[in-house]
């Protein structure tokens, strides 16, 4: 019995991870077959996204936590979108400058 549930195991993680994390089954579905599909493809997909990205920098011992994961891409978006900001910025006041 032990070593079934311990099989399940990371079933179990996995399926954790994808309703706390990434909200799967808690949006608001009707009857329609496309807004049911969505509301369980999005999930996963997500999290799939998330694995392609960072996968091959896992520790295979110690998992992919999605948490991890997603706090790993939110901090890389901040920073891409702080670039950005900071480029922009820099152009305005050269432009500034030179029209000084």
């Amino acid at each position: 019995m032990l070593s079934a549930y311990a099989r399940r195991w990371g079933v179990e993680v996995t399926f954790k991870e994808l309703k706390s994390g990434l909200h799967l089954g808690q949006r608001q579905v009707t009857r329609d077959s496309k807004r049911v599909v969505h509301a369980l493809l999005l999930p996963v997909l997500a999290y799939l996204l998330l694995l392609r990205l960072y996968g091959r920098e896992l520790d295979a011992e110690r998992g992919a936590s999605l948490f991890a994961l997603k706090q790993r891409f939110t901090e890389e978006v901040i920073q891409e979108h702080l670039e950005r900001t900071e480029r922009k910025w820099k152009e305005i006041l050269q432009q500034a400058c030179a029209a000084a």
